[in-house]
């Protein structure tokens, strides 16, 4: 029964967004149940004067999409807002932040249900903030002529996601001195972004205390970027800024998402960018108004995210997109309703929009180019292909991975990763590196065994021992006068087995066997290994300092390949040294080789002519 009535209730909300205005005011009102008269209220009292006949129109378009807001309650989410909201330190400001940012964090939310706005908000609280919204509209310079609709959606909301409703525009207000130096400069709705950090409120700002948030285990909040555009979008608000978050879901060539703040200009698009240089195929902003979503038949599964009526699709302000239309192939569920596209995205296939599905096909509109995709859906809640995954290139033009099992090759790993100039930068100091050893620890008489490194593997530098002598003690000189960074040294005997040293605690880093540690190695400092014994060191690899996404002996691997079916091993391998060899590796395939051992950091690619390219 609990479940019909979830169903319904999904239905009954989605069918919303596609009403019109006076038709989801009803709807709105019909939700409120008994608080329906708290509603009428707020309408009853703007409809008296001819003179509030804007005003009426801004309690209809928060009331008409007042279903879906909601506030988090539960015991955990409030026992977080009482120890923040006990702090004696932080300001206003900060804890409205942390409250705003609580209703974000993923294992809050779990344990938390939803307070309905629509069956819990009151008459006084919508009429004070309206009539003080109102009253900024009118007070400030920047908003003169300013497009209502965008005064609607980007100033007027009372809440920013999920926080607790409280009267924020009554505590928190720009200086009475700044807003009337403001008024002297005839272009401060042009220049507000630039002078907004700058202008001090009303009350001061102090920082919540870091004991509690260390108690709490939030400081690394604070650095995220979801918070920091909270933060930036609470700015604007208070200064009635038009502003909005807009967020990437994933990234479309690495693994995590970004949410940024955008302020929202009445004369030109696209004055703010996404801040970051990461391939995207979708680009969403969050929205007060609702927006047309999927709705689910009856026992299908849609992931919540398409279900979230306050999703809106910029993805065509930021990026040159096009739309990519996927045959549906032979043998799929007749009943399959909608598909998925997706980017892969930690270490899975992680959808990113959704549409219906015709008879013969799926059309995605307004997506990234350059950017691999698998297109999917849904049976029992497990994710399965539709079709073969797919490169959109920059002109728009589709080429299936499709594996061809009859002809197999032979490749070379040797990372799992994308490689940067960066971490080449690194790789290349490697080669100033000289090794010198002696049976002296004084090294008066010292053997040059390794002179310049060679730096060619491209992931680490390698040298040979051109002799048959035996030393106990090894040293290694930077020769340059740039810092050496050295994650691993490692000096192997002839049958390519490791050598055990010890050197000096403040070094010992490069013998720890973990390539994301590492140490700088000063121009002209020199490092000495000690045997304990005389030992012959055939050869010697050194890593550099990088992200530890290379191919490491010891390291538990296997490659897959992908078809109609999903991801299908290729074996598994404990890598014998910096590389891996897989010999029956389909053409034309698309490709995955996990690490089992350790790391998070994992990207899909293609091989063609010898060569490989991730995605």
């Amino acid at each position: 029964m609990k479940l019909k009535y979830i169903y319904t209730y999904i239905i009954f909300l989605a069918t919303l967004s596609c009403q019109t205005r006076n038709e989801a005011l009803e709807t709105a009102l019909q939700l409120a149940g008994e608080n329906r008269s708290e509603l009428e209220k707020v309408l009853d009292h703007y409809s008296l004067n001819p003179a509030d006949s804007l005003k009426l129109q801004a309690a209809e378009f928060l009331i008409a999409n007042m279903p879906g807001h909601y506030t988090l309650q539960g015991d955990l989410i409030n026992a977080y807002r009482a120890k923040i909201d006990a702090d004696t330190i932080g300001c206003y400001l900060h804890h409205k932040l942390l409250d705003i940012s609580f209703s974000e964090i993923n294992w809050l939310r779990k344990n938390s249900y939803q307070e309905e706005d629509v069956k819990h908000i009151k008459a006084d609280f919508l009429i004070h903030h309206i009539d003080l919204s109102f009253e900024k509209l009118h007070q400030y310079s920047w908003l003169k002529d300013i497009p209502f609709d965008i005064f609607l959606e980007y100033i007027l909301p009372y809440r920013f996601a999920n926080e607790r409703l409280d009267l924020w525009r009554d505590s928190l207000d720009i200086a009475p001195q700044a807003l009337e130096d403001l008024f002297f400069l005839d272009n401060t709705k042009y220049i507000m972004p630039k002078i907004i950090n700058d202008i001090p409120l009303s009350k001061p700002i102090t920082k919540i205390n870091p004991q509690i948030l260390s108690e709490l285990h939030l400081n690394n909040i604070l650095r995220e970027c979801t918070h920091l555009a909270i933060a930036k979008n609470l700015t604007y608000r208070i200064a009635s800024v038009p502003s909005c978050i807009e967020f990437i879901p994933r990234y479309a060539n690495r693994n995590g998402f970004h949410q940024w703040c955008k302020i929202v200009f009445s004369e030109s698009k696209n004055t703010a960018d996404m801040e970051v240089s990461y391939q995207t195929a979708k680009v969403y902003q969050k929205t007060y108004s609702r927006n047309r979503v999927i709705i689910p038949s009856k026992g299908e599964y849609i992931p919540d995210f398409f279900l979230n009526p306050f999703y809106k699709d910029v993805s065509d302000q930021y990026l040159y997109t096009t739309d990519a239309v996927i045959p549906v192939r032979e043998g799929l569920p007749v009943s399959l309703r909608h598909a998925y596209l997706c980017v892969f995205n930690n270490l899975t296939w992680q959808p990113v929009d959704i549409t219906n599905c015709q008879k013969s096909s799926a059309k995605f509109k307004n997506i990234g180019k350059n950017i691999l995709y698998l297109v999917t859906y849904y049976q029992e809640k497990k994710m399965r292909p539709m079709h073969f995954p797919f490169i959109l290139n920059l002109k728009g033009e589709i080429k299936y991975l499709v594996p061809d099992t009859c002809t197999r090759q032979k490749i070379t790993i040797k990372r799992k990763y994308p490689f940067n100039d960066l971490l080449h930068a690194f790789n290349k100091y490697l080669q100033h590196l000289v090794i010198e050893a002696s049976n002296d620890p004084n090294f008066l008489t010292p053997d040059t065994i390794i002179s310049q490194f060679d730096t060619s593997p491209v992931t680490y530098a390698q040298g040979y021992n051109k002799t048959d002598k035996r030393f106990r003690y090894w040293r290694v000189s930077n020769t340059t006068t740039h810092p050496v960074y050295m994650a691993e040294l490692s000096f192997l005997d002839k049958a390519g087995k490791p050598l055990k040293g010890k050197t000096s605690p403040s070094d010992s880093l490069i013998l720890d066997n973990d390539p994301l540690t590492n140490i700088t190695l000063d121009p002209m400092k020199k490092i000495i290994i000690d045997f304990d014994t005389s030992v012959h060191a055939a050869k010697i690899v050194c890593l550099p300092r990088s992200d530890g996404n290379g191919i490491y002996p010891g390291n538990d691997y296997e490659l897959f390949y992908h078809d109609l079916n999903g991801w299908q091993s290729l074996g598994r391998q404990i890598a014998p040294d910096y590389y891996l060899e897989y010999h029956d590796v389909p053409r034309g395939a698309l490709l995955w080789l996990h690490n089992h051992t350790t790391g998070i950091e994992e990207r899909i690619f293609t091989h063609e002519n010898k060569e490989i390219r991730f995605w």
